[in-house]
């Protein structure tokens, strides 16, 4: 037996210990059906992760436990719980969870997770602006028209989130205090450091020109955005062949990064791992759609 045990080997000295552990927490409950719970919890937490982490990690469950019996008294549906708890809430508690959906029948939904983060993202979005600005006016307005939209099935929870941030993103961009709404030069600094935001802020600008009289345009430089595209892919190249380790998955990146900036073309690992690559002098070949594009290896 190990030192200081006495007559229990270590399986049984830590089961032992969580099931003291649960009978002290199960004291605390008021409501009989999730004390009882509690306990069933306890032993299935004993079985699934072994008694060492059962008994370590019990007491840190019991206030998600407690928390239920002031709430409800009872235990409650995921409904319940994803709008008390929150999406990020419950995910902190996934072995109760876990237990709930496997022993209990509270069937996880999935698109109401999705939607729960969603808004958190929204809201921390909404605050990213200085308290009583300008901007921060502007921005709940804004979001007001997106929950119209969201409630009337006209969009979504995701969609209505990026054009918050890509409003959000303007906004800060053009002013960090505030206090000044957009310029067409403020759209278009933007617009050439994140061209990829074009249509997610183009409904941002729609409303600031129906609702501030402006007359915003999002227009994107090609040639300037390309330029400086070009100028991130020969960074990246330049910091990935001073990498010491050049094993596949370096390989893979950085066939995908040099066929952008030698060849103009992006392709993805997934799609580049159906296509034929060979080794040929300093570099490889890449066979695509019947055109051969060399490569140099760094």
């Amino acid at each position: 037996m190990p030192a200081g045990r006495g007559d229990a080997c270590e399986p049984c000295y830590w089961t032992r210990t969580c099931r003291k552990r649960i009978t002290i927490g199960q004291a605390g409950i008021s409501a009989k059906a999730l004390s009882e719970a509690f306990g069933e919890f306890g032993e299935w937490l004993i079985r699934t992760t072994g008694p060492h982490k059962a008994a370590l990690k019990i007491n840190h469950f019991l206030s998600f436990f407690l928390e239920l019996d002031q709430a409800w008294s009872r235990i409650p549906s995921y409904t319940e719980l994803l709008h008390h708890f929150g999406a990020e809430g419950l995910r902190r508690v996934r072995l109760p969870m876990r237990w709930l959906h496997e022993e209990k029948g509270v069937e996880p939904d999935h698109q109401a997770k999705r939607i729960s983060s969603e808004k958190r993202r929204i809201q921390a979005c909404l605050s990213s602006m200085p308290s009583a600005s300008l901007s921060e006016g502007v921005l709940q307005t804004y979001w007001q028209q997106l929950e119209a939209r969201i409630e009337a099935g006209r969009t979504s929870h995701t969609s209505a989130r990026f054009a918050l941030s890509a409003a959000a993103a303007l906004l800060l961009n053009t002013d960090r205090e505030g206090q000044r709404l957009p310029n067409q030069g403020d759209v278009d600094s933007y617009l050439s450091a994140v061209p990829g935001q074009a249509a997610s802020v183009t409904g941002f600008t729609n409303f600031l020109n129906r609702q501030h009289a402006t007359t915003l345009t999002p227009r994107v430089d090609e040639k300037r955005a390309r330029k400086r595209r070009k100028e991130k892919l020969a960074r990246t190249m330049m910091q990935m062949a001073k990498s010491a380790d050049q094993g596949e998955e370096w390989k893979e990146r950085w066939v995908v990064t040099a066929m952008e900036y030698f060849h103009d073309k992006k392709v993805s690992k997934k799609a580049l791992r159906q296509q034929t690559i060979e080794h040929s002098g300093d570099g490889v070949r890449v066979s695509m759609k019947g055109v051969s594009y060399w490569l140099p290896i760094a």
